[in-house]
């Protein structure tokens, strides 16, 4: 294997064990194929993920992209940058199970950078007085579970 195919083979296999289906289990190549609406075959994905192929087109990366929710720069990244693109995949993977954080990813895009820092300012606001609410919840939880067994 060229060390280019070595590197697509990598991050494939890298994001075959990150990202996961709803369920947590492994996407299949079939997966792939039909949540690429056929841009990238069942087949090319296992050559990339195994070292056969070594330079997708541009199209291809796209697709891949959009499919496992990481930017294409994820693709190119160098060596010296592997460690933050798995580092973002990961989150990303991590988002992906979390519906709450998914539903704020998918408002957020598209928005300005100014309107990000209005809305990160608000959540950070927010995170105190959403903290008061759950413990005042687990607060009165505590005190019907003792009453009960009064």
């Amino acid at each position: 294997m060229t060390r280019a195919a070595d590197a697509i083979a990598a991050k494939i296999e890298y994001l075959f064990n990150t990202v996961r289906r709803p369920d947590g289990r492994e996407y299949t190549y079939d997966d792939i194929e039909r949540g690429t609406q056929g841009r990238v075959s069942r087949s090319y994905v296992w050559k990339l993920r195994n070292g056969r192929s070594q330079n997708p087109s541009l199209d291809v990366i796209e697709a891949l992209a959009e499919f496992f929710h990481v930017p294409p720069e994820f693709f190119f990244s160098l060596d010296n940058d592997a460690e933050d693109a798995q580092r973002d995949a990961a989150l990303v993977a991590a988002l992906l199970h979390d519906p709450a954080a998914r539903r704020l990813a998918e408002a957020a895009r598209g928005m300005t950078p100014t309107a990000v820092r209005i809305v990160l300012g608000l959540i950070a606001a927010l995170r105190p007085i959403d903290g008061m609410v759950a413990d005042a919840a687990r607060q009165a939880a505590g005190e019907a579970d003792v009453r009960g067994r009064g």
